[in-house]
């Protein structure tokens, strides 16, 4: 026995020395794509990639910022060459075209029960197709209504109009004593989508297969944008402008609302001083007739099927996303976490030296907190907005009623949805 113990020690001592000696395992590289975050943003994120290294000396992260203009095209071109990166910034919608594709990894077998949870129920829930999460949630945004409170005054209006069906009474004020238009309605985007949830509800049936805004309320809401263009309430060239013709008009004085995000208030603030004297936030507009939460834009980190390395590719989405990074994130631009523990901070409840940027910053949080992703990601996405564009602007230019073109969209949409007599997709 006393031999067997001495050579174990005697053979026991080479390996402790091979092993201090033997060299590192070389760290395996994952690939990080972001969205326009460069070169503003680049002490911010090269200090969170240093720290996920540091706590994580398996892997090393190459960061790679992709223009916005570009992102959909880059990734649908890695994605088919097989070369996407590990984890990529996008948006529900274009991440649930890839996830009907096959092409984004679920994260539940990467990430704990305790972090699906630190994130705001309407946000993880924006990350979800056909039931399955595709994505981690990062930053949110939501919109206000911002009103030019001298231009209002001006047409006799004491408030800021609080639902849809106060927008065209308003416009008709607006236009009969000053001549302006009251709003500027954006038809880019998902806008148009997003004011239907707000005016008639949900945009699908319970089972998914069929437009729930066929009838009376569908029709409702086309004929609501049907008279605004024919009144002259908004500009002719709602028609085929969106959001950025919108807050240019509105920083020119030539509609007296925005719907808009609170960073805009930022640049207002710096570029008219005059305006921004006069602005006066309210919440997003609701009806008594649709879904009276707020909508939310949300921003997330998906994982590509493609990638070799899902375990340390969730790790670094983890780890961008959680509290204290997203926290940090938000105090330096102005954007709302999806991390439920960092709305908890003082800078979302300190009053501030600005009292609109507070109360904007205020609404805002209320509005996440109890609010909505309007339009969810959803089966053919593109061709569903568009086909609902269509049809939207052929009512209001008068080529159908409304009755018909909501009964066209209807029509469109279900071949689309694609589900069989038993409405299942």
């Amino acid at each position: 026995m006393l031999r067997r113990r001495t050579l174990l020690r005697a053979s026991a001592a080479p390996l402790a020395a091979l092993a201090l000696s033997a060299p590192a395992l070389p760290r395996r590289e994952l690939v990080l794509w972001t969205m326009q975050l460069s070169p503003f943003h680049d002490e911010f994120v090269l200090g969170l990639l240093r720290d996920f290294e540091a706590r994580h000396p398996r892997w090393r992260v190459r960061w790679v910022d992709v223009p916005w203009a570009e992102m959909e095209r880059k990734v649908l071109a890695s994605v088919a060459a097989g070369t996407a990166p590990d984890v990529v910034n996008l948006n529900p919608q274009f991440a649930a075209r890839l996830a009907e594709l096959g092409a984004l990894r679920d994260p539940r077998p990467f990430i704990s029960t305790v972090e699906q949870r630190s994130y705001l129920e309407p946000a993880w829930a924006a990350n979800r197709f056909a039931g399955v999460p595709f994505g981690l949630p990062w930053y949110l945004s939501t919109t206000l209504t911002l009103a030019h409170r001298g231009v209002l005054s001006r047409a006799g209006l004491a408030r800021v109009p609080q639902d849809y069906a106060d927008v065209i009474p308003a416009a008709r004020a607006l236009r009969d004593s000053t001549g302006s238009y009251a709003w500027f309605a954006p038809l880019d985007g998902s806008a148009p989508l997003e004011a239907m949830v707000a005016m008639a509800g949900p945009l699908l049936r319970d089972d998914g297969c069929a437009a729930a805004f066929a009838g009376a309320r569908g029709e409702a809401v086309f004929d609501w944008y049907r008279q605004l263009l024919a009144e002259r309430l908004i500009p002719p060239s709602a028609l085929t402008e969106g959001h950025r013709a919108a807050v240019a008009q509105f920083a020119a004085g030539q509609v007296a609302m925005l719907n808009t995000g609170m960073q805009f208030l930022t640049h207002i603030a710096k570029a008219n001083p005059a305006l921004y004297a006069q602005i006066e936030v309210q919440p997003q507009w609701t009806s008594v007739h649709g879904d009276p939460r707020a909508n939310i834009a949300a921003m997330n980190l998906a994982v590509p099927a493609a990638s070799p390395d899902p375990e340390g590719a969730f790790r670094l989405a983890a780890h961008i996303t959680n509290a204290d990074n997203q926290l940090a994130l938000v105090k330096r631009v102005p954007l709302l976490p999806s991390s439920a523990a960092s709305l908890d901070d003082a800078v979302f409840t300190a009053p501030g030296s600005d009292a609109l940027i507070a109360r904007a910053r205020a609404l805002s949080v209320a509005q996440v907190r109890s609010g909505h992703v309007a339009v969810p990601p959803m089966r053919r996405y593109s061709k569903l907005r568009i086909a609902h564009l269509r049809g939207l602007q052929s009512a209001m230019l008068g080529r159908q009623t409304p009755a018909r073109a909501v009964a066209e969209v209807a029509a469109t949409w279900q071949a689309l949805l694609g589900c069989d007599r038993r409405g299942r997709a």
